[in-house]
């Protein structure tokens, strides 16, 4: 796989962000395949001397609004980033699929942006935060061939050290169990790069949706519009993309401390909101520990009962023990940034 080093960027906008006047965000601008698009930088205003800091990448059908998290972050000393990707929350625009990649590579370009951005405001070590597909994300990222001093010769600015890497239930493999996972993989790659063009129509809410939004009795209120309860059409390129990802990622080795957190168990196929909030509702624990396993060689594990999909949005007890499992990892993080 190659992350090829990206286009120049041009900052179009900041302001106040949606979610307050704690947070600020930037619009960034640059040449995609097709049409110009879009990324967002939303930064927390708080602790603006620190020299370290965390950089939230959300996941699929998703956008930064946890504002709980970005607060744990700086009662910790941490600044705190986030990235809405292009085609995604803050960042869509009509002249592209809300969603729509032509690679995983390509947010390539919106984390250089974040990172350099970071570093241009005083960052110096930066640990990446990434859930579901944005830990597939954030993961290809920090396995491409061109390292941060090679990005920061092309761009001529200079990147943050990156010295530690956590991922809230990674979309690391297909939401399958292993035995069958192995034996479906393959009939599931031939089917999408057959049929890359298309779609599954998002016709009805899901039931992970029910569980978190408060229009269907969860605890969490956020854009419909950029989260919908029954998700955008789904792209078998889209799909086919994330496959070759995941594949790629498995033979590739990544060295920086990482922290995998998952639930304890998957509910995915239950019929009822409670049974699934029981666990992951999307994705196959097991599956992804495997597939961490392969590919993370100074990895920690925190397996959190009764966790949701994303964990920070599940109910106080599994939130606490992620919020918990994120701060013990982190001091010894934090003494190695400080040894000279």
């Amino acid at each position: 796989m190659s992350a090829p080093i990206g286009q120049h960027w041009k900052q179009v906008n900041k302001c106040e962000d949606l979610l307050g006047a704690n947070f600020i965000a930037r619009t960034y601008v640059f040449p995609g395949p097709k049409t110009q698009v879009y990324s967002t930088l939303i930064h927390h205003i708080g602790n603006p001397n620190a020299a370290k800091a965390i950089l939230y990448v959300h996941g699929y059908t998703d956008y930064f609004f946890q504002t709980g998290l970005a607060e744990h972050f700086i009662s910790l000393g941490y600044r705190f980033y986030a990235v809405d990707l292009q085609g995604y929350g803050r960042s869509i625009r009509p002249s592209t699929p809300p969603n729509w990649c032509d690679s995983i590579e390509q947010y390539s370009q919106d984390l250089d942006i974040a990172l350099a951005t970071m570093k241009q405001d005083g960052v110096n070590d930066v640990v990446i935060l990434g859930h579901s597909t944005g830990g597939l994300v954030v993961s290809t990222y920090l396995a491409q061939p061109f390292a941060l001093p090679e990005r920061a010769s092309h761009y001529n600015k200079a990147f943050p050290t990156v010295s530690g890497l956590i991922l809230n239930s990674p979309f690391l493999a297909l939401p399958f169990p292993p035995l069958v996972l192995n034996r479906i993989s393959w009939s599931i790659r031939a089917l999408v790069s057959a049929l890359p063009f298309l779609y599954l129509r998002a016709k009805k809410v899901n039931i992970y949706s029910k569980t978190l939004h408060m229009k269907f009795g969860g605890e969490w209120d956020y854009r419909l519009d950029w989260k919908p309860a029954e998700g955008f059409d789904l792209s078998f390129h889209w799909l086919r993309e994330i496959i070759f990802a995941q594949r790629n990622l498995a033979h590739q080795k990544i060295i920086i401390p990482t922290l995998l957190c998952h639930s304890d168990i998957s509910t995915i196929g239950k019929s009822t909101i409670e049974e699934t909030q029981q666990g992951d509702g999307v994705l196959d624990v097991d599956s992804m520990q495997d597939a961490a396993n392969r590919t993370f060689n100074n990895l920690t594990t925190a397996s959190i009962p009764k966790g949701f999909h994303d964990l920070y949005l599940s109910h106080q007890p599994a939130q606490t023990a992620y919020l918990s499992a994120i701060t013990d990892w982190l001091k010894p993080v934090d003494e190695n940034q400080q040894e000279p």
